[in-house]
């Protein structure tokens, strides 16, 4: 892509942007360097790369690539036999540990090979070095100094330079404290000089104090002399601090070696390093552009062979924005080329936004062919360019003594001679800077070429002849971008189909300018002229008018939409909630049968203490099979939606109902507050008046009375559970049953009222006290049910 293009469209902008958003310097520059590729598979492949960095930096906010270091030149130095210092080598270090570090971070992450393919190509080139990062490390303090650690030698040296200084020191100072120099020297310290330790001597005092003279102050008044009696002393110090210095440059040496034999896989290292840091940056400018992938035009297709479509190229920007304008303001445009037509042409006023949407088409399709993701809607769709074209700008030089007209001429003559089918073109204002007549001639002439060429074109202009000339000819489309007269301010919107509109004279009247010069100028315009302005207008007002329609269309199909999602919701809640209630039937009927089976087993248990016959015990048998079948019965019945009520009368007792939810019909035996007991043959559930169908009137042989008052022929259970009743409903129903286990001549009987709040069972001993055929009652003992039952003992006949 020529370097020209890419500043003409800003592309370096884009670039500079990117690169403040890589944090490691190598990765910066190479985020400088980039450009387009014409390559359909590379483009793909480097979009492929920015995905997956998104999508790690998304799920993964905590990867970062650390702390690494340009080392290149270090490395490069030390391979040719260089000496590296602390410094270098701590830079050394942080990026082994940053390499080391992030290589493993990659290889943690779940599902790594599969959503992170291309990021681990890259991972692949980081290497780890644990040995030269352990030497390093041992060798090399924080602050850059060398460690005793770094070997034995500088150890054991070290061990004797302080002991060397310290002997030096003792020496020096029973020296400066003792009397016998106090008069000779200037001040009782110890300094050095030149690596020497030296005392500081009165210049009239120096034969006192015999020794050698290092320096002198600036007055002359103070000699620095080492004296001889340390001078031995002080050769030791020295020749153990050269030691020192030459086993540490013995150990910079080594290890200086051992980077510099692995100078390429630590320069691969930094290569690697910058390649993940840039796919991340790309991810990092993704997010603050609000910007998607673009899909990706794969070539030729379907209707392809017509003469208004491009065969291979396609370009679909879905509100799509400047990456250069401040996302919260900027308009964005909706673009179409290369399906219906190859030229579009943009007409409007000035500063209307006519080259911010040429440069926006041009810069997003650079960007997406670099591998970024551009500022638009996830549906847009660009092609691959082997080769960009623009003319864009005043390019007047007077040092070529080119004028616009002539600058422009130049650049489409170049343009010209390498424009093949393959290519885009960007035209601003075509045919400017010249005679309107002449200009627009050419302006449509350069259209004429550039079509029988075949590149997808771009182009902005102002005359009305080439307006003209786009609703004639095939291939060609008309666009505009929008002002708003009442405001005198463009909109920035570029809509597609209609041309622009020159507005002058609507300008001029908003601004002031007296009428009758209005009307003047409106007499000496082109009658044609007016018509096509007319013809426009009403255009663009039928446009707006089918867009409007079109708007509320797709929100009444979106409402219908909504509308038809909260119905399926609504039927798969109910359908749950008949599921749920079957199962709540299902269990409270297992319940029931359950209580049942254990009435049977207590009256077996209890055989030995009454008179009850074998037939009674069968007969009791047979209604809990009878119950269970019933269960059983039930289980293998599918749920029926709800029939229409047969009767709208209130449900009392003494009705024959139908509970929905269960398909079962039943009686009703009493009825509270929003809720009804219903016997199911020998079992009794309770259930809500909603789920109820009635069906009628019981019969009289199925009253209430049978299943809880049997004459006194038949058999008598010796319990009666009266939880769950009323007060009202337990008196008659109580002295029912005493009276048939009293002619079925039981002893005594378990009358079941429950603890709650006491108020059923002081009803019932209320009615035990009264009753003629109860002889004494108290409550069963514990494993009978203790406070939750009475035993009430019968007369015997007399």
């Amino acid at each position: 892509m020529h370097e020209a293009v890419l500043a003409k469209l800003d592309f370096g902008a884009v670039l500079e942007r990117l690169a403040g958003r890589c944090r490691f310097g190598v990765a910066a520059d190479r985020a400088r360097q980039l450009g387009p590729s014409a390559d359909h598979e590379t483009v793909a492949y480097l979009l492929d790369v920015t995905a997956e960095a998104v999508d790690l930096l998304t799920s993964f906010p905590e990867v970062t690539i650390g702390g690494p270091r340009d080392i290149r030149g270090l490395t490069e130095r030390a391979q040719k036999g260089g000496r590296l210092q602390p410094a270098d080598l701590l830079l050394v270090q942080d990026t082994i540990t940053a390499s080391r570090n992030l290589r493993r971070a990659f290889l943690r992450l779940p599902e790594a090979e599969s959503r992170y393919p291309h990021l681990l190509g890259f991972v692949d080139h980081l290497v780890e070095l644990p040995d030269l990062e352990t030497a390093i490390n041992r060798s090399i303090g924080p602050r850059g100094d060398v460690l005793d650690t770094a070997s034995d030698e500088l150890a054991r040296i070290r061990r004797d330079v302080r002991v060397a200084q310290s002997r030096l020191m003792d020496r020096l100072n029973a020296l400066v404290s003792g009397g016998r120099y106090a008069s000779a020297l200037q001040d009782t310290i110890i300094t050095t000089r030149d690596g020497r330790y030296v005392v500081p001597v009165k210049a009239e005092a120096r034969a006192a104090l015999p020794g050698v003279v290092h320096d002198t102050s600036s007055s002359g008044q103070t000699l620095f002399v080492e004296p001889f009696e340390i001078v031995e002393l002080n050769n030791k110090w020295r020749e153990r601090q050269l030691d020192e210095q030459h086993e540490i440059e013995r150990i910079l040496d080594d290890l200086s070696g051992r980077v510099g034999d692995r100078a390429a896989e630590l320069n691969q290292t930094v290569e690697a390093v910058a390649a993940i840091d840039l796919a991340m940056a790309k991810a990092r400018l993704a997010f603050d552009l609000r910007a998607n992938r673009p899909h990706l035009w794969p070539g030729a297709s379907a209707g392809d062979d017509l003469p208004e479509c491009h065969p291979t190229h396609r370009i679909s920007l879905v509100r799509a924005r400047h990456p250069l304008l401040d996302p919260e303001t900027v308009v964005p445009i909706d673009v179409e080329l290369g399906e219906q037509y190859r030229v579009l042409l943009i007409t409007g006023p000035n500063t209307g936004g006519k080259t911010v949407a040429l440069k926006t088409i041009g810069l997003l399709t650079m960007m997406a062919q670099t591998g970024l993701f551009i500022p638009a809607d996830d549906r847009s769709v660009v092609s691959v360019f082997p080769a960009i074209f623009a003319d864009i700008g005043d390019e007047q030089s007077i040092a070529q003594s080119l004028s616009t007209f002539s600058a422009h001429m130049r650049t489409v003559i170049g343009m010209l001679r390498h424009v093949t089918p393959d290519s885009l073109v960007l035209l601003d204002e075509l045919g400017a800077g010249t005679d309107p007549q002449e200009g627009s001639a050419l302006a449509r002439a350069l259209i004429s070429a550039l079509l029988e060429r075949g590149p997808l074109v771009i182009a902005t202009t102002h005359y009305s002849e080439v307006k003209a000339y786009a609703y004639t000819t095939p291939g060609v489309e008309n666009a505009s971008v929008e002002f708003d007269v009442a405001t005198l301010a463009p909109t920035y919107r570029l809509m597609i189909g209609v041309p622009g509109r020159s507005n002058a004279l609507a300008i001029a009247r908003r601004l002031g300018m007296p009428e009758a010069i209005i009307d003047q100028a409106s007499t000496l315009l082109d009658p044609d002229e007016v018509r096509v302005d007319a013809l426009l207008q009403d255009i663009r007002r039928r446009r707006d008018d089918a867009g409007d329609m079109v708007a509320r269309a797709e929100t009444a199909i979106a409402d219908a939409d909504q509308l038809r999602r909260s119905t399926e919701r609504e039927l798969r809640e109910a359908e749950r909630e008949r599921q749920g209630a079957r199962a709540e039937a299902l269990a409270e009927a297992e319940a029931e049968l359950a209580e049942v089976r254990e009435t049977l087993r207590r009256l077996q248990r209890d055989r030995d203490m009454v008179a009850a016959t074998r037939e009674h015990v069968d007969t009791r048998r047979l209604e809990v099979e009878q119950a269970a079948e019933t269960v059983r019965d039930f289980r293998r019945t599918r749920i029926r939606p709800p029939a229409a009520s047969a009767s709208s009368r209130a449900i009392r007792a003494g009705d024959r109902v139908r509970i929905v939810s269960l398909d079962q019909e039943g009686e009703v035996v009493a009825v509270a507050d929003d809720q009804a007991d219903i016997m199911l043959g020998a079992l009794k559930m309770r259930q809500p008046l909603s789920a109820l169908e009635r069906l009628g009137r019981a019969s009289t042989d199925a009253a209430r009375g049978v299943v809880y008052t049997p004459a006194a022929s038949e058999p008598v259970s010796i319990e009666v559970d009266l939880r769950g009743y009323r007060a009202a409903e337990v008196e008659e129903m109580l002295d029912r049953y005493l009276e048939n286990a009293y002619r079925s001549g039981l002893p005594f009987v378990r009358i079941i009222h429950g603890k709650g709040t006491g108020a059923l069972r002081q009803v019932v001993r209320d009615i035990l006290n009264n009753h003629p055929a109860v002889a004494t009652h108290q409550l069963a003992p514990r494993e009978q049910g203790g406070d939750g039952a009475t035993v009430a003992t019968l007369r015997e006949d007399s």
